[in-house]
């Protein structure tokens, strides 16, 4: 499962939060952030797609991509 890097930028622009504040609200490293939103080619675990989604407060389906091989 890939992140929507729009839609990733989108919600951290209409959360307001800075990245650090993402960072402490998620428990994320800024690696993991920073490959989240720039990194098209990022698989993170469900896990971590679930802490970002929440701390954003979208849904996960909201910050995903659906990728069929």
């Amino acid at each position: 499962m890939k992140i929507n890097t729009r839609n990733f930028k989108v919600a951290i622009a209409t959360s307001c939060m800075t990245m650090r504040e993402l960072q402490k609200a998620g428990k994320l490293s800024s690696t993991t952030i920073n490959r989240a939103k720039y990194d098209r080619e990022y698989l993170p675990e469900l896990k971590t797609v679930g802490k970002l989604a929440r701390a954003l407060g979208v849904s996960v389906e909201y910050l995903t991509e659906d990728v069929r091989e």
